[in-house]
């Protein structure tokens, strides 16, 4: 198999936005969903620009991109770092959602912290006044809460506030940031989140769900990365039956991989 692709490069006030264009085979009984008419974002990118404020109905239909920060100095992770390394029997743990933990005006937090990472380092000494000792968080890698609303369908009225159709899973998602800061700020703002909890002696353990992303199925395609990159490698297809995407999750679409996991930070 022989590719083509090409890097597609804009500079909107200084910062660098880039995706890749990517040709191969069009057969699509053979499994492949290459369309070089699509820039795709880079699937390693560690930030993404897009959407700046969180459920934008003026954006619906916005467009990714991987980015880059070239002005920052490395994050500050302090000399004396250590990871809280609590025994797991010893855990108790808070499932939470960032935005939705601190989001409401009842968090008592400003309007520009509520909803974002800095907004939980706030929340610090609620969590320990509760006992709690590691939280959970439901995936804070960029995804596109406005899915449900690219088409008319019976859930066109709803948000993805979990946040479970990835759209890369190496960027912090960047609508978590405080004031609409981007994705730069999303990722300082992550490591200071991260940061703050290990100091207050919790442990930070990242839900990662694998089994679905934002490209939804071949019914409904909408291809912005994986597989347009190399669908036959990224996700399981049938190729008895049109190379159709397999489904052993559920979850309505096809699977990256077909598992769930935790990551402790």
């Amino acid at each position: 198999m022989t590719l083509s692709g090409s890097l597609e490069l804009e500079l909107p006030q200084g910062d660098v936005l880039y995706g890749y264009r990517i040709d191969g085979p069009r057969n699509w009984h053979e499994g492949h969903r290459f369309d070089d008419s699509i820039i795709l974002i880079d699937p390693y990118a560690k930030l993404i620009e897009g959407r700046r404020a969180f459920g934008d109905d003026n954006n619906k239909i916005c467009r990714f991109f991987g980015t880059y920060d070239f002005n920052s100095l490395p994050f500050n992770w302090g000399e004396n770092y250590e990871l809280p390394n609590i025994p797991e029997k010893d855990l108790v743990i808070y499932e939470m959602n960032v935005r939705a933990f601190t989001a409401d005006e009842t968090s008592g937090l400003d309007p520009d912290q509520r909803g974002s990472y800095r907004g939980l380092i706030e929340k610090i000494p609620h969590l320990l006044e509760l006992g709690v000792n590691a939280v959970e968080l439901l995936p804070v890698f960029e995804f596109d809460e406005l899915e449900f609303q690219r088409r008319p369908n019976p859930r066109d009225h709803m948000i993805n506030t979990w946040g479970y159709s990835t759209i890369n899973f190496f960027a912090p998602m960047s609508r978590y940031a405080s004031c609409g800061g981007g994705p730069v700020s999303a990722s300082r703002e992550f490591k200071e989140m991260v940061k703050a909890l290990h100091g207050a002696g919790i442990e930070v353990i990242l839900d990662v769900v694998y089994n679905h992303t934002n490209e939804a199925d071949d019914e409904n395609p909408y291809t912005t990365s994986f597989r347009g990159i190399d669908n036959k490698v990224y996700y399981m297809v049938d190729l008895n039956n049109n190379a159709q995407l397999l489904n052993f999750s559920g979850c309505g679409d096809g699977a990256v991989t077909s598992y769930a996991t935790d990551i402790l930070l």
